[in-house]
């Protein structure tokens, strides 16, 4: 196996970090000089300086995404690493965080026809020997002729030197005591603290081993630390996907140059289906289709794949029983041949091990839990189908990038062999995206690679298709039992064959992930390859308060709202606290209002979504996808009645919801409330809705919000007006942020580093204050996120910059674009407000760029930047 580009360029900088260090025998002298090259400087810009836990030893980090080769990197890199750091003893510690991936890295690494093997035997004449710890503690080929006539390769896992086990590492060994005494003679005895003179432990350390630590954000602790530093390394290399701050990352590969060197499948396209039976249908039919596709491209290719699914169940069900062990049951009595299906969990390995990539291995079909284990990478593994309740907690998060991994690290001929699949029956189909996006950022990836496809109605049932016989009703909140009900589910292949016997939702599947493939294809091919050099640690930033400025911040007790509380029935005692929108809201009652604020038009809706790379980062990105594909949808409702379909239209737009939202405003009216949106409907206008069940909630929720925004402030103004809400200062600034996206090139900020996620207006205002006189520091605050101010009024409003004036009076400013939305309105009716009652120390702004409407405290930027600055 070849290196790819990408892996050439990363050991490339690996060596050149070695050779750096070599010279100047000093990590983080070698660390400046390493990233001065590349007009990088430690501890400026966002760059984070070397960080030094192993008492001198070099310690330096490559990222590297799920799927994209860290191991054939890591191996490659040994010996680039022996030559850069030539030693007499020529042994390696290669660590892996758990047994099932240390079971895995010592069958490749001993597998003379494995690519990692064959990668060391290049690189060394065939002189490797692997070992274990087992091997390690009978001194099997650990000796001190050994040591110095080949590469040894220790694979140890994490736990090798630390719990009860470890402790044998740590003993008296006469197996080793020639090793050792060699090593006292030639002076390169280390003193292991705790360990005997012929301990394993000790053993290794004298001989200065190059260590390789895989999954290193799993080796944080003070124990992995400790015993980094008990091997006494002579250069550690980190390989993982996610870096934890402090990393000392020296170069990092991105996912548009995985998905372009054929390594990944990308992007993922999540789907959502309207019910567990249909999501489960729709994975098995996939899984056929898409095994159909691999038999003809292997004609072409030579390549064999077999499609396998995922199935993510809930561990429990209200009966106790194991969901995964009923959902295989349900799958065997609907069809599917027991030898098609294994269990994975925790608890329960039927996978044991066999070897999925082999023409003779059956299993189609993997049902887990909440997670599978790193190491555990597929690259058969295309679809991932969620199958817990509606209501459930259960993340795709831990599990989406187990479906990542190119078969082969090759592209298929046809497209649909090229991207992974999620088929989800969440009634959250945002935050089942969401958890995509953070499953994928968790395996080194970002929000572009992640392709939104949405919801089609079940399959009616139709000759030679899946049947389903009907479902108890779903209760009024929405909701659905716990109990995993697919009795009378027929997954058995239909007799007849060909396309015919293919649901249409699965051929839209099909195609349309076909089509976006495509699409990435041509944004993952254009472009640089972008920068490999990284520098800071992918973990979050802590900044702190500037000492220049902070006196000045920390004096301020800024005004927010107080509402009066009910002492209760046994004191007169008056209690305040800080006003919270839900107490405004307490007596808002949705019967009382009418349906006209709710704006349904089906043509402009889209269940459909797909998350892909965006065309200019590396970051995901959320789309609609082509009107074809949802028009192809309206057809899979034609079977029902005109009173079972709005029955229907009711429940799903309820259950698509949030369960947030439905927490504030209550299922029960709500549940009246679209039961007036959707009778008021005509019946094309029913048909339509079936199939963009999204588009309609999003409409009565934007028309529900709408009311209780005009409830909030009629209720808010009362209260004022009669005491029980009043302004006291309460907030102080905290005396750090951690920063994601840090911001350093400009002056004046009240913290070491501020939120960069700005542009347009907001960076213009950035800009502004920190190069004007009169602005003695200036912070730019993120809506929501602890620790920030916040107006707590009848909307909660975030200004986006607070800024201190050279005259005392601290400024909440909001920037808005050309048009006044009423958000906005309330914005600065609600803005204004505060600084009237909070007094002379406070002023409120609301700046735009070009035009501002004829409103108090509404300012152009130039007349924001003469009048109040200048």
């Amino acid at each position: 196996m070849e290196l790819k580009q990408y892996q050439r360029d990363v050991l490339r900088e690996v060596g050149r970090f070695a050779r750096t260090y070599a010279m100047t025998r000093d990590a983080s002298t070698a660390y400046g000089v390493f990233m001065n090259a590349v007009g990088l400087t430690p501890g400026q810009g966002g760059v984070e300086r070397y960080r030094d836990d192993l008492g001198g030893a070099p310690k330096v980090c490559v990222k590297v995404p799920t799927g994209g080769g860290k191991t054939f990197i890591g191996a490659s890199a040994v010996r680039v690493l022996t030559e850069a750091l030539p030693s007499a003893a020529n042994v390696v510690a290669w660590l892996v965080p758990r047994r099932e991936i240390l079971s895995q890295t010592l069958r490749n690494f001993r597998n003379p026809g494995h690519f990692l093997r064959m990668a060391l035997d290049r690189d060394f004449g065939g002189r490797v020997e692997v070992l274990d710890k087992e091997d390690g503690l009978r001194g099997r080929s650990f000796t001190a002729s050994t040591v110095g006539e080949q590469l040894t390769l220790f694979v140890l896992s994490y736990d090798s030197f630390k719990n009860k086990d470890g402790r044998r590492a740590y003993a008296e060994n006469s197996a080793l005591a020639g090793l050792t005494a060699h090593q006292r003679d030639a002076g390169t005895a280390v003193d292991v603290e705790g360990a005997d003179d012929t301990a394993l432990i000790t053993a290794l350390a004298g001989t200065n081993p190059i260590v390789v630590v895989d999954e290193s954000h799993h080796a944080r602790s003070k124990l992995s630390l400790d015993m980094l530093r008990n091997l006494n390394p002579r250069f550690v290399l980190e390989l993982t996907a996610t870096p934890a701050r402090g990393a000392n990352v020296i170069a990092q590969a991105t996912a548009r140059q995985l998905k372009r060197e054929e390594m990944v499948k990308l992007p993922v396209v999540v789907y959502r289906r309207p019910d567990k039976r249909t999501t489960i249908a729709d994975a098995v039919t996939l899984q056929r289709r898409l095994e159909a596709i691999a038999e003809q491209d292997e004609k072409r290719t030579g390549r064999y794949i077999r499609p396998i699914v995922l199935f993510q169940a809930e561990r429990r069900g209200t009966e106790g029983a194991e969901t995964y062990q009923r959902l295989k049951d349900k799958l065997v009595e609907g069809g599917i041949p027991a030898e098609e299906i294994a269990v994975r969990t925790g608890d329960v390995d039927e996978i044991g091990g066999a070897d999925l990539m082999s023409r003779e291995c059956p299993i189609r079909f993997i049902i887990t839990v909440e997670a599978l284990a790193e190491g555990w990478d597929c690259p058969f593994a295309y679809v991932l189908a969620t199958v817990a309740n509606k209501s459930s907690q259960v993340s795709v998060e831990q599990i989406v990038g187990r479906v990542l991994r190119q078969p082969h690290a090759a592209r298929a001929g046809a497209r649909s062999l090229n991207i992974a699949y999620v088929l989800t029956a969440s009634a959250d189909f945002d935050a089942t995206l969401t958890q995509v996006v953070d499953g994928l950022n968790g395996v080194g990836f970002s929000r572009e690679d992640v392709e939104a496809a949405g919801t089609a109605p079940a399959v009616p049932a139709q000759q030679d298709q899946i049947e389903f016989p009907d479902e108890p009703a779903d209760d009024p909140e929405g909701g659905e039992g716990d109990d995993l009900d697919l009795d009378g589910l027929d997954l058995t292949v239909p007799d007849s064959a060909g396309d015919a016997a293919v649901p249409a939702s699965v051929d839209d599947i099909i195609g349309t992930s076909e089509h976006v493939e495509e699409r990435f294809e041509e944004e993952a091919g254009s472009g640089d390859a972008g920068p490999l050099l990284g520098g800071l640690g992918g973990g979050s930033n802590v900044y702190r308060m500037r000492e220049a400025v902070s006196d000045s911040a920390r004096e301020l007790a800024v005004p927010q709202f107080m509402i009066r509380v009910d002492g209760g029935l046994f004191t007169d005692d008056e209690t305040w606290k800080p006003l919270d929108r839900e107490d405004l809201l307490a007596d808002f009652r949705l019967s009382k209002y009418g349906i006209e604020d709710v704006k349904v038009d089906p043509d402009t809706f889209s269940e459909a979504r797909e998350v892909d790379l965006a065309s200019d980062s590396d970051e995901y990105r959320i789309r609609w996808l082509e009107d074809d594909v949802r028009k192809n949808m309206a057809m899979l409702f034609a079977n029902m009645s005109d009173e079972g379909k709005r029955e229907s239209l009711k429940a799903l737009v309820l259950q698509a919801m949030s369960s947030q939202f439905k927490n504030t405003f209550g299922s029960a009216q709500l549940t009246g409330y679209i039961a007036r949106v959707v009778d008021d409907m005509d019946s094309p206008v029913v048909d339509a809705c079936l199939h963009s069940v999204g588009g309609v909630a999003r409409a009565v929720t934007d028309a529900v919000r709408g009311l209780a925004d005009d409830f909030c402030e009629d209720r808010f103004g009362k209260l004022l007006s009669r005491g029980d809400v009043r302004l006291e200062p309460a907030y102080r600034f905290p005396e750090s942020f951690v920063q994601a996206t840090p911001m350093t090139a400009y002056d004046g900020a009240l913290y070491e580093a501020e939120d960069g996620r700005v542009d347009g207006l907001e960076r213009k205002m950035v800009d502004l204050l920190a190069n004007n006189r009169r602005v003695r520091w200036w912070h730019r605050v993120v809506e929501r996120k602890p620790g920030e101010f916040g107006i707590n009024g009848f909307v909660n409003h975030y200004p986006d910059f607070l800024a201190l004036r050279d005259d005392g009076v601290l400024m909440a400013i909001e920037t808005k674009g050309e048009h006044l939305a009423e958000d906005a309105r309330r914005k600065l009716r609600l803005g204004t407000r505060w600084a009237d009652m909070a007094g002379a120390g406070f002023r409120y702004f609301m700046v735009f760029e070009r035009e501002a409407p004829d409103a108090d405290n509404a300012f152009t930027l130039a007349e924001f930047g003469s009048e109040i600055l200048g």
